[in-house]
């Protein structure tokens, strides 16, 4: 696994960044999904609440292929590639990403999902798409 620079992690942990995150099934059929509690929670893993399910989900569990993006204005933003490793319904993590969703959204979050990061893309100048890690 490769290494978020602390750059990375920031944009990623960064609550007014713009999150997104891209899976496929197992026909290869896309699907993206704003991912708005994506979070770096240390330099080689991404992690996220899960409140709504559906296709995320459902992709994740069969191919276990990711790519997700963070960036905010002016613009700034990392895209990471990585392999899901799987979901937690309990523990340290758990509780706290479900209190932060909890004081935003009023909701309870149903699983929170780790993704190893496996490699890191500058989507900004000066040089989008160049891989960084």
């Amino acid at each position: 696994m490769v290494k978020m620079s602390k750059e990375v992690m920031d944009i990623f942990n960064d609550t007014e960044a713009s999150k997104v995150m891209a899976t496929v099934d197992e026909k290869g059929v896309l699907n993206v999904a704003p991912i708005g509690t994506l979070s770096a929670i240390d330099e080689e893993t991404i992690a996220f609440a899960e409140v709504f399910g559906g296709k995320t989900k459902e992709n994740l569990e069969k191919t276990k292929k990711a790519a997700a993006t963070a960036f905010k204005m002016p613009f700034e933003g990392y895209q990471i590639k990585g392999t899901f490793v799987g979901f937690q319904t309990s523990g340290a993590l758990f509780d706290k990403m479900n209190k932060a969703v909890k004081e935003t959204l009023g909701k309870d979050i149903k699983r929170v999902g780790t993704i190893k990061v496996e490699a890191v893309y500058s989507v900004a100048r000066p040089e989008p798409g160049k891989k960084l890690a």
